[in-house]
């Protein structure tokens, strides 16, 4: 009894200690939100974006300068010079010292600039958000394909555990004549195939994990938690009830960065037009000059001033740019076209591929069942003899298909779903805690 009692408490230490590690998809994603190095890169050039609307308004802002200027020349009076014939060298030190306060009145291309800054930084803000987007569906196919490897491999080793068994009571039968050397040959043909199989799937779950540990920088679990999924309440929960189709058109980040683009565009033909237009500077300069010569000498310059600069002609330069931004603006319209028309395209795609897989579900649920009634049904005519081993392999190698494309249909509803939010530019920390909540729900 006690020692019943030390297995039953060592099994839930176990478990307990498998349950802390397992990792769930919203685990996963925390992790490569701090790790990801390309989030990492996309965030530090953020932060260097914030700078631009400082720097735009910077121009706006007064401009106050100094300076300070030191000169000791020295020279000598020729010969001929009618006056002071004694003193024929001079040597002359100036100290000269200025300050200037200088205000713009009338600048619109500082003004324009600003505006544009600011849109800048709104685009930088959506490139951010787009990689975050796209970092869960990275870690989610990532996730997904090694869980699947995972699930197909174990179903991989029960067939070759399955067709050992089979082997066994057919060598078994064969020494009693109730059975074929053509059996056997089948049934270890078939168990090669189920051991390559074995081998495959181990690499694929190799290769997946790989891929995940290089989006976490940790290496995943030993094992994965196979969720249990309820596709109908998973479908019905995130996806129906919204109006997907016209949302992408707005949300998808594609088209928020295609519009804040074109924005950025037509500020640029106003930025490129205002070189056209006058400026207007007020300023305040303060200026000393000190000279230590022979003619002793000391100016105070005191100065007020209000300056128009208007250009005139340069080439046709600014003529030429302003032609150039017109035509940018005209292609970063087009692309607003095409990213709408793409975010809708690939929405269609996604909500289609969901419903059916959801039917590919529920026909392979159906088959499972009718898989299972029928090995049992050619299980007992093979032990009654009326069923040959061949029947009963061939059962059973449909029942493990069905279970691999039942696993496979489910991975697929899943990353169905996910590729429905990535495409509407949802898929943030909150939906993938959603859904991870949804799939290990307690």
């Amino acid at each position: 009894m006690k020692q019943r009692v030390k297995l039953t408490l060592l099994s839930l230490f176990v478990a307990q200690a498998f349950s802390a590690q397992a990792m769930t998809l919203a685990d996963a994603y925390q992790l490569a939100l701090q790790r990801d190095a390309q989030l990492a890169s996309e965030t530090a050039k953020l932060e260097a974006s914030e700078q631009m609307p400082v720097q735009a308004k910077a121009q706006l802002l007064p401009q106050v300068t100094a300076s300070i200027a030191a000169r000791d020349e020295g020279y000598q009076l020729p010969p001929s010079a009618p006056y002071y014939p004694q003193a024929r060298n001079f040597s002359e030190r100036t100290n000269n010292r200025n300050i200037q306060l200088t205000q713009a009145i009338v600048n619109q291309q500082a003004w324009t600039s600003l505006a544009q800054a600011e849109l800048k930084f709104d685009y930088a803000k959506l490139r951010q958000a787009g990689i975050v987007n796209d970092l869960g569906l990275r870690v989610a196919e990532a996730y997904l394909n090694a869980l699947l490897a995972q699930e197909n491999q174990k179903l991989s080793v029960k067939q070759v555990e399955s067709t050992k068994k089979r082997l066994n009571q057919v060598k078994a039968a064969l020494k009693h004549g109730y059975s074929t050397k053509v059996d056997k040959l089948g049934l270890e043909a078939e168990l090669y195939d189920a051991k390559a199989r074995v081998m495959s799937d181990e690499q694929q779950v190799v290769f997946y994990r790989q891929k995940l540990a290089g989006l976490i920088g940790e290496a995943p679990p030993k094992s994965f938690t196979m969720p249990k999924i309820d596709v109908d309440n998973f479908i019905q929960t995130l996806v129906f009830g919204q109006s997907w189709l016209d949302d992408v058109k707005e949300s998808n980040p594609s088209v928020q960065m295609s519009k804040v683009a074109t924005q950025v565009a037509e500020k640029e033909i106003d930025v490129r037009q205002s070189a056209f237009y006058p400026t207007v500077n007020a300023g305040i300069s303060y200026n000393t000059a000190e000279g230590a010569t022979y003619f002793a000498q000391k100016n105070e310059d005191r100065v007020l001033f209000l300056e128009m600069r208007m250009p005139l002609y340069q080439g046709g330069y600014d003529t030429s740019r302003v032609t150039e931004g017109r035509a940018l603006l005209k292609s970063a319209q087009e692309d607003v076209r095409y990213a709408e028309v793409q975010a809708v395209e690939q929405a269609q795609e996604q909500l289609s591929n969901i419903l059916a897989n959801q039917k590919r579900v529920e026909a392979l649920q159906q088959a499972i069942v009718s898989g299972q009634s029928y090995l049992a049904s050619v299980e007992e005519g093979y032990r009654l003899g009326v069923r040959d081993i061949t029947e009963v392999s061939r059962a059973k190698e449909k029942l493990f298909n069905n279970k691999r494309d039942m696993v496979r249909a489910n991975i697929e509803v899943l990353n169905n779903v996910i590729q429905l939010y990535a495409v509407a530019g949802r898929l943030n920390a909150h939906a993938i805690t959603q859904m991870s909540e949804l799939l290990w729900r307690k």
